[in-house]
């Protein structure tokens, strides 16, 4: 760990962790896995147990690492709201252009069939190069071309206040949902390798003591509060 210029700690999560394989591991120690499988139950022989809470807690660091990056949810709201803001301004500007017999003309792909104004020679000298069927044919396409992008531009406002509103309020003071996630994770390797899991009544020292020593190595700054929390949330909604 190392300190910012702001004097905030900075975590290289993915110290220590084998991402080069499909799914992160943090290798433990030997002496770390003989703590896990007596707090646990877990049978100290069971590799597959080991691996299992390993994949956990490196796939733990992983997320932290990639969550360090997410930009802020006011920010993506924001950006919407001016995305909305340059769309509108967009579709207002080609409106304006559209109403322009030359720029309208370039949009329908060079095509526009000749008005009663049109002198008569540009109008033998084209009907003598481009049957009217051709004509009329890439009138109708260059048509349907221009509505659909009418269509998105005139909408694309709305979706994007839509969007800015759907994305959700960050709450205040450290997120624990990877904690959640990794709790959820421990009570279920020692529930299918030990028999034992999380009940209601879950201050018995085994579980707490288990998924409280595991977490601190996935991140020593986890509290015993956000543990408690994420314990009973387990209990509340397990399958």
């Amino acid at each position: 760990m190392s300190k910012s210029k702001a004097g905030r700690i900075q975590v290289d999560w993915l110290a220590s962790v084998d991402t080069h394989r499909p799914f992160p591991r943090l290798g433990l120690t030997t002496a770390q896995w003989s703590e896990v499988s007596n707090l646990s139950g877990i049978p100290n022989g069971s590799h597959e147990a080991r691996k299992s809470i390993e994949i956990a807690l490196g796939m733990f660091r992983q997320f932290q690492e990639t969550d360090l990056h997410r930009r802020p949810a006011a920010e993506i709201r924001q950006e919407f709201h001016e995305l909305a803001k340059d769309a509108t301004n967009f579709y207002e500007r080609l409106s304006g252009l559209m109403g322009n017999r030359d720029a309208y003309t370039a949009l329908m792909g060079g095509v526009l069939p000749f008005g009663p104004l049109d002198r008569l020679t540009d109008m033998a000298d084209h009907q003598g190069s481009v049957s009217s069927a051709e004509v009329q044919g890439l009138m109708q396409e260059s048509s349907r071309r221009l509505a659909k992008i009418d269509e998105i531009l005139l909408g694309a406002p709305k979706w994007f206040l839509t969007a800015a509103h759907r994305v959700k309020h960050e709450k205040r003071g450290p997120k624990a949902g990877n904690v959640y996630w990794l709790v959820g994770n421990l009570d279920g390797i020692r529930e299918q390798f030990a028999g034992k899991k999380i009940t209601r009544s879950y201050k018995d020292d085994g579980s707490v003591e288990y998924i409280k020593y595991v977490c601190k190595i996935a991140d020593p700054r986890i509290g015993r509060g956000t543990i408690d929390k994420a314990m009973r949330f387990r209990i509340k909604n397990r399958k």
